[in-house]
């Protein structure tokens, strides 16, 4: 019933005393990042009856409602930013009434426009509201921002209350940092609740880009990928590194120390976060702070909580700053950053109790046979005894899943003296060396651990395994001597230990030659190595698989199994590995051979730091692919300078004859192309030492005598030419006998070479060869394209390429010289092009000599072929 009178003029009185809360949309500031995927869910779930938007504290959820609220029109929306003054039922409704009326949603000569909250009657209050709103003939939604904000007994009984007997027009939208205490358990069954979390809130890498790009901030893939997983997507994490980013000049040292030093972030941490739980739940999110997952039982362990499990399970319903994880909920993580500030402060303030801490997790992981986090969590309770326990049962199978930092970490703790005085940790230190890409590390260790007695007297096979790594690793293999196995570890590491001897018997077949049987052993050890989960020994199969094609040609085959490679070293939060490095310089590669010599440079320069550790044989083919994308892209004396420091450094370190051969193709043509005559020289005789007198030695001098003007001789030395051991000098082949026609005035036959040469080079995408083809070759390119058959669209595809990455091209002609060649390729007169341009013909005339005498021909036939080819038509 509608209350009038004394009573309402009671209330009307007691309203006015009362400072509403702002109802008010809040800015969204210019630097907001909208996200129209979430917008689309938001405008879905509001659809619903009761929709709850809940995450901690700084999520954006304030954002994201208030630019829904603006962008979405429909249906008309009432806003209310809650409190702690809104704790009574009449200060909380008053707020909803004045909302409801300010915009909009109540009609000005509505029944609802009198009514008003008395503290005496609220149930009444509450009934004329309900039959008010049902009254509406518009459906309406009403945000409550900050709902965590109602404690109060009496106000929340109310909105569960109005809840229950909700008005089909209203839809209510909550905003909380908490779950609210409604009866959502209810709601859900019913199908009337729809919700949003912070799992839904999260910023994707692109968002994160974005977002950062708004603060002029700009990362590379590999940074900005480990930002986004330490903040794990949360928007006020991402907008306080953005505000540190902008200042620091080594980013990447500013991410080692981000989550546990920033002070901005542990501010927000204290203030926003960890001010409202109780001391309780922040006694128990600390010792569990210093693992990354925990189970219940673990949990107990640490904080002596027999309700561990119940306070995890609380923490992620509630609040979303413990995660579940895994559709069973038998782990959990706690949010990366606060868990990292949590751990930092732990470390600072209490030192012995993290040492306690770390102590109870190494106990609990060993019992539970969980060598990885044993071995972490002992290190860190500087338990050396435990430490070298483990390192003996455990560290050749956490090796072999890719582990070597934890096994590294161990190692240091260990000591120097007490891993030089034991053999089976000398060995294990030599093949934590090896995957860390420390050659020469490893190879001290490994002669170390030669000079101390075998056990038993007997070969030791995990002396052999190691050996074998390290030779094939140095490009030296020799097949492995790896018997015994039941000798090497415990049993649960066999099987891997076996596919590792496999897989460097794919090596050495492979580096030997034998490629059939290399792919042949390959394959089993890839499909065994899937079957038993084994990410890193997959990850090293693909990255031999990526060499045997590279060594076939086959730049397709290396592009997948390399870019397959990086996935599983990102996968597996492998951000700096060798093995990443290599895929990213085989990806590089692919790309250089395909004439995109942006992109090579760029993997070459993520994969740099890795390879550097990784002594000077990755580091020449690194520099080759640089070199060459360098010398692409215009900078030829810096491209070669690059490539001949790389090829000097590297000295007499054995190297496979291919690759020796990709790489001596690549400096020759620099040096051959700027007039280098002594590194011209140099190169050969160096190939000649490397690669025999094979068709690339050949391919080089050919390349000389054509350029010096020796047609005859140039193809006399490619007829009497070795077997070649790339398919590139092959292509190559063709190519200089196109130009050698050419020159001859043999156009069939030139044509011929090059219908060879594109038949030969589609397969791989093989397109750089076209792009230092000789002018004519690429001119006939041009003009035969239409008549190649079924190699003419990778023919078009080449056109594209060179056009793209040649000559500078820009200003080259003035606008209206570009009209005029547009003209030019049409079967029209000079007289009738004057016509349709409305000029002179001597204009024409002056405009077509310009035209020729910049692209440096002397008839119009040939200034449309060299304007196609290079990109001008």
């Amino acid at each position: 019933m509608r209350r009038t009178g004394r009573d309402g003029e009671g209330a009307r009185r007691s309203v006015a005393e009362i400072p509403h809360p702002k109802i008010a949309v809040p800015h969204v500031p210019a630097g907001f990042v909208r996200r129209e995927a979430l917008l689309g869910r938001l405008e879905h779930a509001a659809e619903a009856p009761v929709t709850t938007v809940c995450a901690p504290a700084g999520y954006g959820k304030t954002l994201l409602l208030a630019d829904w609220f603006t962008a979405c029109a429909t249906p008309a929306k009432a806003w209310v930013s809650l409190d702690h003054t809104d704790n009574t039922p009449v200060r909380f409704w008053a707020a909803t009434l004045h909302a409801l009326r300010e915009h909009g949603i109540l009609p000005a000569d509505g029944p609802l426009r009198t009514v008003f909250p008395h503290p005496d009657d609220i149930a009444g209050f509450l009934a004329e509201l309900t039959d008010g709103l049902e009254a509406l003939t518009e459906p309406f939604c009403l945000v409550l921002d900050d709902f965590h904000e109602i404690v109060d007994p009496e106000t929340l009984h109310g909105i569960a209350t109005l809840i229950r007997h909700q008005p089909g027009p209203l839809r209510l939208v909550l905003s909380s940092r908490l779950d609210p205490p409604l009866p959502l358990a209810r709601l859900r069954l019913q199908e009337r609740l729809r919700a949003l979390r912070a799992s839904d809130l999260r910023f994707s890498e692109p968002d994160a880009a974005a977002l950062l790009e708004t603060s002029g901030v700009r990362l590379t893939g590999r940074q900005l990928h480990r930002l986004v997983e330490q903040t794990d997507g949360w928007a006020a994490g991402l907008r306080l590194a953005a505000r540190s980013l902008r200042r620091t000049p080594d980013r990447n040292a500013f991410l080692d120390d981000f989550a546990c030093d920033d002070r901005a972030v542990a501010d927000y941490l204290v203030c926003e976060v960890l001010a409202d739980l109780p001391a309780g739940t922040k006694d128990f999110l600390a010792a569990v702070s210093v693992c990354d997952e925990v189970a219940p039982s673990l949990a107990a362990e640490l904080s002596s909580r027999e309700d561990a499990g119940v306070i995890l399970d609380e923490l992620e319903r509630e609040s979303s700053l413990v995660m579940g994880i895994g559709s069973e909920r038998h782990w959990y993580r706690v949010h990366p950053l606060l868990r990292a500030y949590l751990r930092g402060d732990l470390d600072r303030r209490l030192p012995d109790r993290a040492v306690e801490l770390n102590h109870a997790a190494a106990t609990w992981f060993a019992a539970e046979e969980l060598p990885r986090a044993a071995v972490a969590h002992a290190t860190k309770a500087e338990e050396t005894d435990t430490v070298i326990a483990l390192l003996r049962d455990y560290a050749v199978g956490l090796l072999l899943n890719g582990d070597h930092d934890i096994v590294g970490q161990a190692l240091s703790a260990a000591g120097t003296a007490v891993v030089d005085g034991d053999r089976r940790l000398t060995l294990i230190a030599a093949l934590t060396d090896l995957e860390r890409g420390e050659v020469e590390a490893a190879g001290t260790h490994l002669a170390h651990a030669g000079t101390m007695p075998e056990p038993d007297g007997a070969p030791d096979p995990l002396r052999g395994l190691v050996g074998s790594t390290y030779d094939v690793v140095r490009g030296e293999p020799r097949q492995p001597a790896v018997p015994g196995w039941s000798g090497v570890v415990t049993g649960h590491d066999q099987p891997g230990l076996e596919m590792w001897a496999r897989l460097l018997g794919g090596w050495t077949s492979l580096c030997a030659g034998n490629r059939d049987a290399a792919r042949g052993e390959l394959d089993v050890v890839q499909q065994i190595a899937r079957g038993l989960g084994l990410d890193y020994l997959t990850l090293h199969v693909l990255l031999a698989r990526g060499t045997a094609a590279g060594l076939d040609g086959d730049l397709s085959g290396l592009t997948e199994a390399a870019t397959e490679a990086v996935a599983i070293a990102d996968a597996n939060g492998r951000p700096s590995s060798l093995c990443l490095g290599i895929a990213q310089l085989m990806l590089g590669f692919a790309h250089l051979q395909r004439l995109e010599p942006a992109a090579a440079v760029a993997e070459t320069n993520a994969a740099k730091d890795a390879i550097g550790r990784a002594g000077p044989r990755l580091s020449y083919l690194a520099a080759v692919v640089e070199g060459g994308a360098r010398f692409d892209l215009g900078d030829r004396h810096g491209a070669l300078e690059l490539i001949g420091q790389a090829r000097r450094t590297l000295a007499d370190r054995s190297l496979l004859p291919e690759f020796a051969a990709a790489g001596a193709l690549v400096e020759y043509r620099c040096a051959l192309l700027l007039g280098q005559d002594t590194t011209v020289g140099e190169v050969l005789r160096w190939t000649q030492r490397r690669a025999g007198t094979t068709g690339e030695a050949a391919l080089m001098t050919a390349w000389s005598q054509f350029a010096r003007g020796s047609l005859g001789r140039a193809v006399r030395t490619l007829d009497e030419s070795g077997p070649a051991l790339l398919t590139e000098t092959v292509v190559e082949g063709h190519l200089l006998r196109s130009a050698v026609a050419m020159c001859s005035a043999q156009r069939t036959m030139a044509r011929a070479e090059l219908d060879a040469a594109l038949r030969l080079a589609e397969p791989a995408g093989l397109v750089r060869p076209f792009r230092w083809a000789d002018p004519l070759v690429r001119r006939l390119l041009v003009d035969q394209i239409g008549s190649f058959g079924a190699a003419d669209a990778f023919a078009a595809r080449v056109r594209r390429a060179v056009a793209t990455t040649g000559e500078e091209q820009e200003g080259l002609l003035t606008r209206r010289e570009h009209v005029v060649l547009s003209h030019l390729g049409a079967q029209r007169s000079l007289d009738e092009v004057a016509t349709d341009l409305a000029v002179s013909v001597n204009t024409i005339k002056t405009h077509v000599r310009a035209i020729y005498a910049k692209l440096g021909v002397n008839s119009r036939r040939a200034a449309v072929l060299t304007a196609r080819e290079r990109g001008l038509a």
